[in-house]
């Protein structure tokens, strides 16, 4: 009697330049995902070497990971970008590699300029993420490079609008601009981003103050994350000039950096702005920013008012929702989907310095009050950011676009 040969699962290609071990930080849902692929289909991750070496052998427990042969490391901005440039070296020999595999869908979340382009020309089934616009990233520093980036994404835009692509989007304002620049609307799935809960989370506020030797008798603002020119720091130092002026108590703590650190220390010392503004750099785990956010009155996530922030809600966001601590955040129409002002957050209007003094003064009039939202902050993170439903909601779409 024969035996009945098992058929081999279809193959999902995730395609990302950083290995699975930072990917799973910075999109907590990559776990998740692996998970509910599993009974289905084989996952197939490609990416660069992790720089320390090492391998999480339970992340990874799902998937078969193709790496190139070098590594880099996330946190050091200088390697970081010259990786980046070894990555598009390679890419065209790793895309030959892929297809040969005849996966059944590629998901491409590396969103480096013209690399989504070059994915979907394989003619593959293929999901293309947007939170990152690239060319307003890089270009973004001048008002030209901004009037220039809005163009070249719009090319880029135009270039994925095939039957076999879609697009997931994070917000309902992004997929808007999106169809905006070209993508047939019926093409584009919104499903939110999903938060690292284990990172981020609330502790004693007093506490890490005293451990982080920060003045009980100041109020501290942080803001936290890559810092480039296109998110606005100019403008928010600006502002903290005039905030400082009318409240000498006021520190703002910037956390982060990746490469923008020299260019925010001459920003600071442009505007007199050194004994106001403390900067502690890139902090070597998620954990350690944690604990700072946790030691402020609030978190700030400001964005300037451009066309690739009007739709984006950054891991800035659902991070510091999840501490607890109260948000002020700018009022672009992706934050103001999950931020609803003075309910479980506050919301400034977008490139206005008095509207942002404003909103800080209303977050440290009333510390219940700021708690309380604060509190509510956290619950609506937890509403739109689990990892769980986003990893169900990208299986349902792939199932959606494989098929039987």
């Amino acid at each position: 009697m024969g035996t009945e040969m098992s058929q081999p699962k279809p193959i999902v290609v995730y395609l990302h330049r950083y290995p699975p071990e930072i990917e799973a930080l910075q999109w907590p849902a990559l776990r998740e995902l692996a998970d509910a692929l599993a009974p289905a289909y084989e996952l197939v991750y490609a990416c660069m070497g992790p720089a320390d070496g090492r391998r999480d052998a339970e992340l990874r427990r799902n998937m078969r990971v193709i790496e190139l042969p070098f590594t880099v490391d996330q946190a050091n901005g200088r390697d970081k970008w010259l990786k980046t440039r070894r990555w598009y070296g390679h890419l065209d020999g790793l895309l030959k590699q892929l297809r040969a595999l005849d996966p059944a869908l590629i998901l491409c979340k590396e969103t480096l300029p013209l690399i989504p382009g070059r994915v979907v020309k394989l003619g593959l089934p293929t999901i293309i993420a947007t939170n990152d616009w690239w060319w307003s990233i890089l270009l973004g520093h001048w008002r030209w490079g901004r009037w220039l980036a809005d163009r070249m994404e719009a090319g880029e835009v135009r270039s994925w609008n095939r039957p076999t692509v879609r697009i997931v989007a994070c917000t309902r304002a992004s997929a808007g601009l999106l169809a905006a620049r070209g993508m047939d609307a019926g093409r584009i799935a919104v499903i939110n981003e999903p938060q690292n809960q284990a990172a981020f989370h609330p502790l004693e506020s007093a506490q890490m103050r005293r451990e982080l030797g920060l003045d009980e008798r100041l109020k501290y603002f942080a803001i936290f994350g890559i810092i480039r020119g296109g998110k606005g720091y100019d403008q928010l130092l600006d502002w903290w000039k005039a905030a400082v002026a009318k409240h000498a108590d006021w520190r703002l703590v910037v956390i982060g950096g990746a490469g923008g650190e020299a260019w925010c220390r001459r920003q600071i010392a442009k505007r007199g702005l050194e004994s106001a503004v403390r900067m502690v750099g890139w902090l070597p785990t998620k954990q350690d920013v944690n604990r700072w956010l946790n030691a402020m009155d609030a978190v700030l996530v400001h964005r300037r008012n451009s066309p690739d922030n009007q739709g984006i809600i950054p891991s800035a966001l659902y991070n510091g929702l999840s501490t607890g601590r109260p948000v002020v955040a700018t009022g672009l129409p992706g934050i103001a989907e999950i931020v609803r002002d003075g309910a479980d957050g506050f919301l400034f209007t977008p490139d206005d310095g008095a509207s942002f003094v404003a909103a800080l003064e209303r977050a440290t009039a009333d510390p219940a009050a700021a708690a309380r939202i604060g509190r509510a902050g956290m619950a609506r993170a937890a509403e739109c950011f689990d990892s769980r439903n986003v990893a169900q909601a990208h299986r349902a779409l792939i199932d959606q676009m494989v098929g039987p």
